[in-house]
Protein backbone atom coordinates (compact mmCIF):
# COMPACT_ATOMS: atom_id res chain seq x y z
CA UNK A 1 0.00 0.00 0.00
CA UNK A 2 3.04 2.52 0.83
CA UNK A 3 4.41 1.78 -2.65
CA UNK A 4 1.12 2.33 -4.57
CA UNK A 5 0.63 5.32 -2.38
CA UNK A 6 4.10 6.85 -3.17
CA UNK A 7 3.55 5.92 -7.09
CA UNK A 8 -0.08 7.49 -7.49
CA UNK A 9 1.73 11.14 -5.37
CA UNK A 10 4.91 11.06 -8.18
CA UNK A 11 2.02 10.52 -10.79
CA UNK A 12 -0.15 13.27 -9.89
CA UNK A 13 3.14 15.49 -9.52
CA UNK A 14 4.34 14.81 -12.67
CA UNK A 15 1.04 15.07 -14.06
CA UNK A 16 0.69 18.81 -12.84
CA UNK A 17 4.13 19.64 -13.90
CA UNK A 18 2.91 18.06 -17.22
CA UNK A 19 -0.21 20.45 -17.17
CA UNK A 20 1.91 23.80 -16.79
CA UNK A 21 1.94 23.89 -13.03
CA UNK A 22 5.98 24.00 -13.28
CA UNK A 23 7.95 26.78 -11.50
CA UNK A 24 8.95 29.10 -14.38
CA UNK A 25 9.54 32.17 -12.93
CA UNK A 26 10.99 33.36 -9.03
CA UNK A 27 10.04 37.06 -8.12
CA UNK A 28 12.47 38.39 -4.86
CA UNK A 29 11.28 41.23 -2.85
CA UNK A 30 13.88 42.33 0.09
CA UNK A 31 16.86 42.04 -1.83
CA UNK A 32 18.36 45.72 -1.37
CA UNK A 33 22.35 44.85 -1.40
CA UNK A 34 22.01 41.31 -1.53
CA UNK A 35 22.95 39.36 -4.79
CA UNK A 36 19.47 38.50 -6.65
CA UNK A 37 21.50 35.93 -8.99
CA UNK A 38 23.18 34.16 -6.31
CA UNK A 39 19.30 33.99 -4.49
CA UNK A 40 18.32 32.99 -8.08
CA UNK A 41 20.52 30.19 -7.90
CA UNK A 42 19.60 29.24 -4.61
CA UNK A 43 15.86 29.15 -5.14
CA UNK A 44 16.44 26.53 -8.57
CA UNK A 45 18.80 24.34 -7.31
CA UNK A 46 15.89 21.65 -6.78
CA UNK A 47 15.79 19.17 -10.17
CA UNK A 48 11.93 18.68 -9.61
CA UNK A 49 10.68 21.82 -11.06
CA UNK A 50 6.79 21.36 -10.39
CA UNK A 51 4.92 22.95 -8.17
CA UNK A 52 3.46 20.49 -6.09
CA UNK A 53 6.85 18.87 -5.46
CA UNK A 54 9.07 22.06 -4.71
CA UNK A 55 10.30 21.90 -0.93
CA UNK A 56 9.74 25.38 0.17
CA UNK A 57 11.31 24.87 3.39
CA UNK A 58 14.28 23.04 1.91
CA UNK A 59 14.48 26.70 -0.22
CA UNK A 60 14.12 28.70 2.85
CA UNK A 61 16.61 26.65 4.79
CA UNK A 62 19.39 27.11 1.90
CA UNK A 63 18.43 31.31 1.99
CA UNK A 64 19.24 31.27 5.18
CA UNK A 65 22.50 29.92 5.36
CA UNK A 66 23.47 32.34 2.93
CA UNK A 67 24.98 35.37 4.94
CA UNK A 68 23.09 38.46 4.08
CA UNK A 69 19.92 36.60 4.98
CA UNK A 70 17.98 37.21 8.12
CA UNK A 71 15.19 35.79 8.10
CA UNK A 72 12.99 34.69 4.10
CA UNK A 73 9.34 33.43 3.29
CA UNK A 74 8.89 31.37 0.93
CA UNK A 75 5.34 30.49 -1.20
CA UNK A 76 3.87 29.40 -4.27
CA UNK A 77 1.83 31.54 -6.96
CA UNK A 78 0.15 29.25 -9.30
CA UNK A 79 0.49 28.64 -11.72
CA UNK A 80 4.25 29.35 -12.26
CA UNK A 81 6.09 31.35 -10.07
CA UNK A 82 8.03 31.27 -6.72
CA UNK A 83 8.34 34.23 -4.48
CA UNK A 84 10.81 35.15 -1.89
CA UNK A 85 10.23 37.69 0.68
CA UNK A 86 13.71 38.59 2.35
CA UNK A 87 15.05 40.00 5.64
CA UNK A 88 18.18 41.37 5.13
CA UNK A 89 21.08 41.81 7.80
CA UNK A 90 22.03 45.36 8.21
CA UNK A 91 26.06 45.74 8.00
CA UNK A 92 27.33 47.72 11.27
CA UNK A 93 30.89 47.52 10.85
CA UNK A 94 33.91 46.63 8.29
CA UNK A 95 35.88 44.03 9.52
CA UNK A 96 39.91 44.13 8.40
CA UNK A 97 41.52 40.70 8.78
CA UNK A 98 44.76 40.30 7.30
CA UNK A 99 44.35 42.85 4.34
CA UNK A 100 41.01 41.57 3.34
CA UNK A 101 37.69 44.00 4.38
CA UNK A 102 34.05 42.65 4.68
CA UNK A 103 30.56 43.87 6.00
CA UNK A 104 29.56 42.65 9.15
CA UNK A 105 26.49 42.68 11.31
CA UNK A 106 25.41 43.57 14.94
CA UNK A 107 26.36 39.49 15.18
CA UNK A 108 29.65 39.57 13.63
CA UNK A 109 27.92 37.39 10.64
CA UNK A 110 30.10 38.52 7.36
CA UNK A 111 28.21 39.68 4.66
CA UNK A 112 29.59 38.51 1.18
CA UNK A 113 29.08 39.69 -1.99
CA UNK A 114 29.19 43.45 -1.79
CA UNK A 115 32.35 45.44 -1.58
CA UNK A 116 32.52 47.70 1.64
CA UNK A 117 33.59 50.60 -0.03
CA UNK A 118 30.27 50.99 -1.26
CA UNK A 119 28.69 51.35 2.23
CA UNK A 120 30.24 54.79 3.75
CA UNK A 121 30.19 55.79 7.28
CA UNK A 122 30.92 52.54 9.54
CA UNK A 123 33.41 51.90 11.80
CA UNK A 124 36.34 49.29 10.49
CA UNK A 125 37.06 46.85 13.33
CA UNK A 126 40.64 45.48 13.31
CA UNK A 127 42.46 41.96 14.31
CA UNK A 128 41.78 38.48 14.01
CA UNK A 129 38.56 37.55 15.50
CA UNK A 130 37.25 41.78 15.97
CA UNK A 131 33.67 40.32 14.45
CA UNK A 132 33.21 37.47 17.00
CA UNK A 133 33.50 40.75 19.40
CA UNK A 134 30.73 42.89 17.87
CA UNK A 135 28.00 42.15 20.63
CA UNK A 136 30.52 43.12 23.25
CA UNK A 137 32.04 45.97 21.44
CA UNK A 138 28.03 47.41 20.75
CA UNK A 139 27.60 46.74 25.16
CA UNK A 140 30.91 48.84 25.00
CA UNK A 141 30.29 51.58 23.26
CA UNK A 142 26.81 52.01 24.78
CA UNK A 143 28.55 53.42 28.30
CA UNK A 144 29.42 56.63 26.17
CA UNK A 145 26.81 56.98 23.56
CA UNK A 146 27.14 60.20 22.99
CA UNK A 147 31.03 59.29 21.60
CA UNK A 148 29.13 56.76 18.78
CA UNK A 149 29.26 59.26 15.82
CA UNK A 150 33.05 60.05 16.63
CA UNK A 151 33.84 56.54 16.44
CA UNK A 152 36.45 55.87 13.22
CA UNK A 153 36.47 52.09 14.50
CA UNK A 154 38.56 49.88 16.62
CA UNK A 155 41.02 47.21 17.01
CA UNK A 156 40.64 44.16 19.15
CA UNK A 157 44.23 43.55 20.54
CA UNK A 158 45.96 40.37 21.60
CA UNK A 159 42.39 38.65 22.08
CA UNK A 160 42.21 40.40 25.02
CA UNK A 161 41.04 44.12 24.81
CA UNK A 162 40.12 47.24 22.74
CA UNK A 163 41.83 50.04 21.43
CA UNK A 164 39.40 52.42 20.48
CA UNK A 165 40.19 55.10 17.05
CA UNK A 166 38.43 58.06 16.92
CA UNK A 167 37.90 60.13 13.60
CA UNK A 168 40.19 62.99 14.56
CA UNK A 169 43.14 60.49 14.98
CA UNK A 170 43.75 59.79 18.36
CA UNK A 171 43.32 55.83 20.04
CA UNK A 172 42.07 55.78 23.70
CA UNK A 173 43.60 51.91 25.32
CA UNK A 174 40.91 50.14 27.44
CA UNK A 175 41.63 47.75 30.04
CA UNK A 176 40.82 43.93 29.70
CA UNK A 177 38.27 43.56 31.58
CA UNK A 178 34.63 43.87 30.13
CA UNK A 179 33.38 46.27 33.35
CA UNK A 180 36.94 48.02 33.58
CA UNK A 181 36.91 48.91 29.89
CA UNK A 182 33.05 50.13 30.12
CA UNK A 183 33.68 52.22 33.15
CA UNK A 184 37.03 53.93 31.40
CA UNK A 185 35.78 54.73 28.71
CA UNK A 186 32.63 56.40 30.31
CA UNK A 187 35.02 58.58 32.47
CA UNK A 188 36.47 59.46 29.15
CA UNK A 189 33.44 60.64 27.63
CA UNK A 190 33.05 62.63 30.86
CA UNK A 191 36.76 64.05 30.82
CA UNK A 192 35.99 64.68 27.06
CA UNK A 193 32.87 66.80 27.45
CA UNK A 194 34.84 68.91 30.58
CA UNK A 195 37.99 69.30 28.81
CA UNK A 196 37.46 68.55 25.34
CA UNK A 197 39.92 65.92 24.82
CA UNK A 198 39.71 64.75 20.79
CA UNK A 199 40.64 67.03 18.23
CA UNK A 200 44.05 68.69 20.02
CA UNK A 201 46.63 66.62 18.43
CA UNK A 202 46.86 64.17 21.12
CA UNK A 203 48.02 61.10 19.66
CA UNK A 204 47.34 58.31 22.39
CA UNK A 205 44.88 58.17 25.53
CA UNK A 206 46.26 55.27 27.53
CA UNK A 207 43.63 53.86 30.35
CA UNK A 208 44.90 50.26 30.53
CA UNK A 209 45.97 50.85 34.88
CA UNK A 210 43.66 51.49 37.23
CA UNK A 211 44.47 54.97 38.46
CA UNK A 212 46.55 56.61 35.68
CA UNK A 213 45.31 58.44 32.42
CA UNK A 214 48.11 58.75 30.07
CA UNK A 215 48.15 61.39 27.77
CA UNK A 216 50.57 60.96 24.81
CA UNK A 217 50.88 64.19 22.46
CA UNK A 218 51.44 64.06 18.73
CA UNK A 219 54.45 67.08 17.93
CA UNK A 220 52.16 69.63 17.21
CA UNK A 221 49.17 68.60 20.17
CA UNK A 222 47.31 71.41 22.09
CA UNK A 223 48.10 70.20 25.79
CA UNK A 224 46.92 73.56 26.74
CA UNK A 225 45.70 72.94 30.32
CA UNK A 226 45.20 69.14 30.31
CA UNK A 227 48.03 68.50 33.18
CA UNK A 228 44.74 70.16 35.61
CA UNK A 229 42.43 67.01 34.29
CA UNK A 230 40.67 65.76 37.19
CA UNK A 231 39.43 62.26 36.77
CA UNK A 232 37.35 60.67 39.44
CA UNK A 233 39.85 57.89 40.63
CA UNK A 234 42.90 58.97 38.22
CA UNK A 235 46.11 60.91 37.86
CA UNK A 236 47.29 62.80 34.48
CA UNK A 237 50.85 62.27 33.35
CA UNK A 238 51.62 63.49 30.41
CA UNK A 239 54.20 61.78 28.13
CA UNK A 240 56.45 63.38 25.11
CA UNK A 241 56.33 61.89 21.78
CA UNK A 242 58.03 59.11 20.92
CA UNK A 243 59.75 58.19 17.14
CA UNK A 244 59.08 54.20 17.71
CA UNK A 245 56.14 52.41 16.43
CA UNK A 246 53.60 51.80 18.57
CA UNK A 247 52.95 48.21 20.19
CA UNK A 248 49.71 48.40 21.13
CA UNK A 249 50.24 46.45 24.17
Amino acid sequence: MTGVNAYLRAEAVDAVGRAGFAVKKVEVFGANRIDRVRVYDIALEQRDRSMLAFDLEEVRQDLLRYGWVADARVSRRLPDTLVIDLVERTPVAIWQDRGRYTLIDSKGVILPGVDPASVTGLPVLAGQGANERMADLDRLLDAAPALRPQLAGASWIGNRRWDLRFKTGEVLALPEDAKRAADAYAEFARLDGVNRLLGRGIRRFDMRIAGRFVLRPGRDGDLGDLNLISASDRTTRVEQPRTDNENGG
